[in-house]
């Protein structure tokens, strides 16, 4: 065996193969090559092997979030977040507040709008229009599928109503035909965007090192990154790389949407294998609906308000030969399907390919049905799943969008992770950044409640479908890697050392001391990524 070039030493050390604790690991060359005891430990020390002593903590497998967006959401994340804004009033307060910093000559931007405080009405333009009169004021809502704009806004952006597009993408009305600035999904929403000033280059290179480094702060060694949104991706990685290391691992799988052309299909499948040190462009995303909460998932039955009957696809037998064509390449996708239609057609597309061992993995499930469960668990799709949007959007009473736009009965056939994790599928969890928050402590906590834990006194929805603490764990370790088709996130002999360190053992925490629990710091291939950390850089060398 080879000699380690660091021992790490802790009291627990989580493998997640099976029920194997160890108190220490040797590494050499950015592996594991040793796993066992203290006094283990002192047999393989070499001249120049560094001991590190985390004490007391618990180190488990690398946690990575199975879906962010840690550059395109650059472009969401802008301004002033209004998601925790209690009603339209407050809302309405927090953007003046906001608008009044901005120059004039400026537009006013916000995000993560929860449509909830617009109760039963429509959300519209109106609420930008009156806390920032005569303002360029655009916002993103919660779902980042669908966006308000101000009417000087609109005007700006050339925007009369009789905009048509080649997806399921639309200018809201009024009965007189005139825009209501409420706009829904991304092609109309980017003729609005492409009146905003666009970020340079450095400004996005910059944001995405600080918040990738934030990312590993609360635990992250891993992402999975959807979408090639933001034309210039590549080269922000690239130019982030060029500067240090990224400060977590990214697989990025660009998205293929439903207006785009035939040739984008050949072109994803050219940037597959390109890579830097710690990035690759592995796999396809692909979207058969929107959101329940705007209209325009994919439902068997119109929602509430007469919506939701279609796919974002014209004609949704593309999605099929797109689906086909990456899977004949070898390429493993991930599907954004949300309402029950929207599922089942894609769970039928992924029952028709050939076992050929691409993984096919099924994004959100947030509506399905019984009859298609049933067809789920013989189709050889994994899943992924977001626990906080539920927690977060979807209200105990019902009276949020989601749910009523749904009604009680087809609600409670909704985000079925016990059912998805007792068929025993792989059942991969993460946060969909910067739809919801990406600390993985919030979202392991609330896996375990089914309730936002870190808010006292929080509503519970569907609390049969929690998940335990190592459901949840391995939902962000091994079952990230399964869904794709890798057989990773174990700490076993030969495995990268990407490590989460806790103060505390993780899977022993009640949900609520999970939110807070410290994380003193993570490693990716043997090297600690916060440095700066007096418990991760303090370590001696072996006589």
């Amino acid at each position: 065996m080879k000699t380690p070039e660091i021992i790490i030493l802790a009291d627990t050390i989580h493998s997640l193969d099976g029920e194997k604790r160890y108190t220490a690991m040797g590494i050499a060359a950015g592996v594991i090559t040793h796993l066992g005891s203290r006094s283990d430990a002192a047999g393989w020390t070499g001249t120049h092997t560094r001991i590190i002593d985390h004490g007391e903590a618990t180190i488990t497998p690398g946690l990575v979030d199975a879906h962010i967006h840690p550059i395109f959401g650059q472009s969401v994340a802008r301004g002033v977040f209004l998601g925790d804004a209690k009603d339209l009033d407050d809302a309405k307060e927090i953007f003046a507040r906001h608008a009044a910093t901005i120059p004039d000559d400026r537009p006013v931007l916000g995000y993560g709008l929860n449509m909830t405080i617009f109760g039963s009405d429509e959300p519209h333009g109106g609420l930008l229009d009156q806390a920032a009169p005569g303002r360029l004021s655009y916002v993103t809502c919660f779902d980042a599928h669908s966006a308000l704009a101000s009417q000087p806004m609109l005007q700006a952006a050339g925007i009369t109503g009789t905009e048509k597009f080649d997806d399921a993408s639309s200018i809201v009305v009024d009965p007189a035909g005139n825009p209501t600035g409420y706009i829904r999904e991304f092609s109309a929403m980017t003729l609005l965007e492409s009146a905003l000033p666009p970020q340079t280059l450095e400004d996005k290179v910059e944001g995405v090192v600080q918040l990738l480094r934030s990312m590993a702060s609360c635990g992250l060694t891993g992402g999975e990154m959807l979408d090639l949104a933001d034309p210039d991706s590549l080269e922000i990685l690239r130019l982030v790389e060029e500067r240090g290391d990224l400060p977590i691992k990214l697989r990025v799988a660009p998205w293929i949407m439903a207006s785009d052309p035939a040739e984008q299909v050949q072109h994803l499948i050219t940037l597959q294998g390109q890579r830097g040190r710690r990035w690759q462009v592995r796999g396809i995303k692909l979207m058969i609906d929107g959101t329940i909460d705007n209209g325009t998932a994919w439902l068997y039955a119109p929602d509430s308000e007469g919506e939701s009957t279609s796919s974002l696809y014209l004609e949704p037998q593309r999605y099929i030969q797109n689906l086909n064509t990456f899977s004949q390449a070898g390429i493993t996708t991930t599907t954004h399907a949300i309402g029950d239609q929207g599922i089942g057609f894609v769970i039928k597309a992924i029952s028709s390919l050939p076992r050929n061992g691409v993984a096919h993995r099924i994004e959100h499930l947030e509506e399905l049905t019984d009859e298609d469960f049933s067809a789920l668990q013989a189709s050889g799709a994994t899943v992924s799943m977001q626990p906080t949007h539920c927690t977060h959007f979807v209200r105990a009473d019902g009276s949020d969008p989601w749910s009523r736009r749904l009604g009680k009965h087809r609600a409670s056939f909704a985000f079925r992770l016990r059912d998805v994790q007792d068929a025993g599928m792989v059942l991969a969890l993460g946060s969909d950044w910067p739809i919801a928050p990406y600390d993985p402590r919030l979202i392991l906590a609330d896996a375990q409640t089914r309730r936002r834990t870190e808010v006292p006194g929080s509503d519970t929805t569907q609390p049969r479908h929690k998940l335990s603490a190592r459901e949840a764990l391995e939902g962000y370790t091994v079952n990230v890697h399964a869904s794709t088709g890798v057989d990773a996130g174990r700490l076993v002999l030969g495995a990268p050392a990407d490590l989460t360190v806790f103060a505390a053992d993780p899977l022993e925490l009640t949900p609520e001391q999970l939110c807070t629990v410290e994380v003193v710091g993570t490693y990716l291939d043997g090297e600690p990524v916060n440095s700066s950390d007096p418990m991760l850089t303090a370590s001696n060398t072996a006589d």
